[in-house]
């Protein structure tokens, strides 16, 4: 009785006292005379939700569901009975993903607070990194490019920050030669009054350390969290997180890629909407940063490095394969000039199957990652090949200082997944890696 008496709200204290009074007596009995009322109103109130939609509704439309996305119907009866479809059904046909609801619109006076307008939100976290680097970093090869701040400024690539006299530039890339993320960082110290960190991630394709969008699991088909304030601008969408005396980011994307202005706790609203603003009237092109600057990465082949990879590449000429070509990259990595990506392409009759290892795997190579040789059974391998063509093996290097990690992927191109178990067979992870490295 009590509860449905706070559910109807503004309930008096007075009746809350009658409800527990015991006996019987002028004062139970108006409780009760009370409580009928609120019950009576409190059913008028639920029978009209349920009937509003049923007097509105006419046969062969399409009704919202509970999660708010409409749903095809089929209704055999005018009144009352009908039937919503369901992923699996015969004839269900997919809504498409939940569209972002709040989105507001930017215009020349709106302030830079705006853009974290939710803020205070119901968010409590500092620095969500969606991308922590797993057991091992996504990219294979940094470059440094802090000798060219001067040359990408006078270019108009950069911005001045004058009153930023510290800086770290560079260009990562993957052991196949691809851009994984350029890094801008403008760097101011001192106190806590003085210091900051104002970062630019780029990249052609959502990095690991892109959080605020991540926090937001999906640009045009996520639950966007209570906290994160969404912008749409020149028709593209801008995801904000963070508040005063927190990290704060913005996030957006374009044709060209993804990018992230991320902002230290010490950074104002201002410093942080003022960078995004100077890049939105000059958009980072990532295509001059496409290829690795000359002598970053060596491009060659097996035959002219035979230890590459030693032990992570089957012995496909033990197994009657033939090989296509094989080609192994070079590149520096902590101090060391060492193999970062292998590609090798292998046929036995009908049977293709291409072989590649490198250094850096991002998330997704994760996802389809089995585990280490010997982890996993056929049965295993056959289901993961049911879904795709290819399945990603991790593999532990304890004979270089430091250890080096590396993900190896074996796409089958023609064949079964039987071929690939074979191959598979021949390969055997004795690295004694330990549970720290184990995949998470």
């Amino acid at each position: 009785a009590e509860n449905i008496l706070n559910a109807l709200g503004d309930v008096k204290d007075e009746y809350l006292a009658d409800a527990e009074k015991a006996g019987t007596g002028k004062a139970k009995k108006q409780y009760w005379l009370k409580l009928g009322a609120a019950a009576a109103c409190l059913c008028l109130i639920a029978g009209g939700i349920f009937a509003v939609p049923r007097l509105m509704k006419k046969p062969g439309l399409p009704i919202p569901s509970p999660n708010g996305r409409i749903e095809r119907e089929e209704i055999p009866n005018v009144w009352p009975e009908h039937t919503i479809l369901r992923p699996g059904d015969e004839g269900y046909i997919d809504p498409g993903p939940e569209p972002i609801r709040d989105v507001q619109e930017w215009n020349p006076s709106m302030k830079a607070k705006d853009y974290f307008k939710n803020s205070g939100k119901g968010d409590t976290s500092d620095g969500l990194s969606a991308a922590a680097d797993l057991v091992m970093g996504p990219s294979a090869v940094m470059v440094p490019l802090e000798d060219r701040r001067e040359e990408f400024e006078a270019d108009g690539i950069l911005p001045q920050m004058e009153d930023r006299t510290e800086y770290d530039l560079c260009a990562e890339y993957n052991g196949d030669g691809s851009l994984y993320k350029l890094t801008f960082l403008w760097m101011r110290r001192g106190d806590n009054a003085e210091y900051s960190d104002l970062t630019l991630t780029a990249a052609p394709k959502e990095p690991h350390e892109v959080n605020c969008y991540a926090a937001a699991e999906g640009v045009g088909g996520g639950r966007v969290p209570p906290y994160v304030t969404v912008t749409e601008r020149d028709g593209v969408l801008i995801y904000a997180k963070g508040r005063e005396n927190h990290e704060k980011t913005l996030t957006w994307q374009t044709e060209a890629g993804w990018y992230e202005i991320r902002g230290s706790f010490n950074d104002s609203y201002e410093e942080t909407a003022a960078l995004l603003d100077w890049f939105w009237e000059h958009p980072l092109d990532l295509t001059p940063f496409a290829d690795p600057p000359e002598g970053s990465m060596i491009f060659s082949t097996r035959a002219e490095h035979p230890e590459a990879f030693r032990n992570q590449i089957p012995d496909f000429e033990a197994l009657g394969y033939a090989a296509e070509s094989e080609l192994v990259n070079l590149g520096e990595h902590w101090g060391e000039t060492v193999p970062v990506w292998f590609e090798g392409i292998y046929s036995r009759g009908d049977t293709r199957i291409r072989w590649s290892i490198s250094l850096g795997a991002d998330r997704d190579a994760w996802e389809a990652c089995l585990g280490r040789p010997g982890e996993f059974a056929e049965d295993q391998l056959t289901e993961a090949l049911a879904d795709r063509d290819f399945v990603n093996i991790f593999f532990f290097d304890r004979t270089k200082e430091p250890p080096l990690p590396s993900m190896a992927t074996a796409k089958l191109e023609q064949g079964s997944p039987g071929d690939v178990w074979e191959i598979l067979e021949t390969v055997k992870d004795s690295s004694g890696m330990t549970e720290k490295y184990a995949k998470p």
